[in-house]
């Protein structure tokens, strides 16, 4: 909440840019660190033999953001971590991630950047 309410700030007083700024160095620090997460989960499935395909959240590719208000039940995501949804189904705070990532036995040489940097077009997990 602190990050939106940092932004808020500037653009209460007519100073956009400064806005902008911020939701964009909040972009980049929740994906720094989602990319972070993910690949200390890839290390621990590694060491159990198995693989992980790149993380996709809710609203992006065929992965409908409909599915938000499910991912909140079932996980109880407001009651662990006081994230919570709006009607429009955007999460508050701001600059917060739902991401689901496969797990499989075999490696098909995923890329933690996932299918949109991968050269690969016959693979059956492409999204």
């Amino acid at each position: 909440m602190g990050l939106d309410r940092l932004a808020a700030r500037p653009a209460a007083i007519g100073r956009m840019s400064r806005a902008v700024i911020y939701q964009a160095a909040g972009a980049m620090l929740i994906e720094s660190y989602c990319d972070a997460l993910n690949r200390k989960l890839k290390e621990e499935a590694a060491a159990e033999g198995k693989f992980l395909r790149p993380r996709f959240s809710p609203g992006y590719g065929d992965l409908p953001l409909a599915i938000q208000p499910e991912l909140f039940r079932v996980l109880e995501i407001q009651k662990h971590t006081g994230i919570t949804l709006t009607e429009s189904l955007l999460m508050m705070p701001t600059k917060s991630v739902t991401a689901l990532i496969g797990v499989s036995p075999e490696d098909s040489h995923c890329v933690l950047q996932g299918c949109e940097s991968c050269s690969k077009t016959n693979c059956s997990f492409r999204r």
